[in-house]
């Protein structure tokens, strides 16, 4: 998703100067480079001299220097600044270009929308380009977002500058454009097998349907099931090539106590140093518990309450993969029914 999205703006209080327009001094672009994800296959040229961050299977941006960082992920003030950007956003029921071309919008504290929205090409595909400016105390701010889909993900790509600079980049940022290579699906594999130089296999994109009588869900295609927790009237845990990364599935008998509050503080002790949260769980008021099992992992756990049955679903995933696990997790959770 776009750094700047629920970002107000302040418009007002911007100094005009009458003939002198304020510009910043670019940072150059000394040559491109190909940088690619090995996850999703998307790729992109970026400037070679430039400061670049990826998270596989996510993104790459590459700022024209990394003191220009703060610039774009907090919108701070300061001297110029340029980014270039290629992220994979996974389609779901909620998320298509439309969606995401409006929550790619800054929202000015005015309420006016600034922006022009036309169609476009990204990657060899139709798509759509969203176009804005508007005046900084440096300089005008522009940004150019192109947006295409395949494979059921959608590619997005950024170019925004400070400082009135982004003319001087505009020749560039053709080169990088027709350079793109749009993301796909993340690749199904068996469990455990690796996927090379970068490490295990990621989550499957495509989700695979569980009934279990009492709930359903949908896992991702390339994990495995497993019995779980002995004494629960039903208990499936779900996991892939990583063992610290996996969602259970408990059913438990609640006959004598299904007062969700009551069990919620039953269950406290369980997850020290936990934060609590109101949440839904198949359409059922639940708390949701946030906490770190170990300094390596992160989990979260669902209890919610349908007539005598108590449902705790608890999802773990290594933190240093979550850009690549968490997503695909919070989608088996929406896609939870309790019976």
């Amino acid at each position: 998703m776009s750094t700047f999205r629920n970002l107000l703006l302040t418009l007002t209080g911007i100094a005009i100067i009458v003939g002198c327009e304020p510009k910043a001094i670019p940072v150059p672009i000394e040559g491109l480079k190909v940088e690619k994800d090995e996850l999703r296959k998307f790729e992109i040229k970026v400037p070679a001299n430039w400061y670049v961050q990826t998270r596989k299977g996510d993104i790459i941006v590459a700022f024209s220097s990394k003191a220009h960082v703060n610039r774009f992920t907090q919108f701070s003030k300061g001297r110029g600044g340029a980014k270039v950007e290629i992220r994979a956003i996974a389609m779901d029921s909620t998320t298509n270009i439309d969606s995401l071309v409006k929550r790619s919008k800054v929202e000015f504290e005015d309420g006016l929308d600034r922006y022009t929205k036309s169609v476009s090409t990204l990657g060899g595909k139709p798509g759509q380009k969203l176009y804005v400016e508007f005046d900084q105390e440096d300089g005008k701010f522009v940004s150019e977002s192109y947006f295409a889909e395949d494979d059921s993900v959608i590619t997005m790509v950024t170019f925004a500058a400070f400082g009135n600079t982004y003319q001087d980049y505009a020749e560039e940022f053709k080169q990088i454009l027709a350079s793109v290579k749009l993301a796909k699906k993340l690749v199904p594999l068996a469990p455990g097998v690796a996927q090379g130089a970068g490490g295990t296999v990621p989550p499957s994109d495509t989700l695979r349907p569980f009934n279990a009588g009492m709930y359903a869900i949908s896992y991702p295609s390339n994990f495995s099931t497993k019995k779980g927790s002995a004494g629960a009237l039903s208990s499936t845990v779900f996991v892939g090539a990583r063992l610290d990364c996996s969602i259970q599935v408990d059913v438990i008998n609640a006959k004598d106590q299904n007062d969700l509050d009551v069990i919620v503080k039953q269950n406290e002790s369980r997850y020290p140093g936990s934060t609590q949260s109101a949440s839904t769980l198949g359409g059922q008021r639940a708390v949701m518990f946030s906490y770190n099992p170990t300094a390596a992992v992160a989990a979260r756990a669902y209890f919610a309450v349908k007539g005598d049955k108590m449902y705790r679903v608890t999802v773990n995933w290594n933190r240093a993969e979550q850009n690549m696990y968490l997503p695909v997790f919070d989608k088996c959770i929406r896609s939870i029914r309790i019976n």
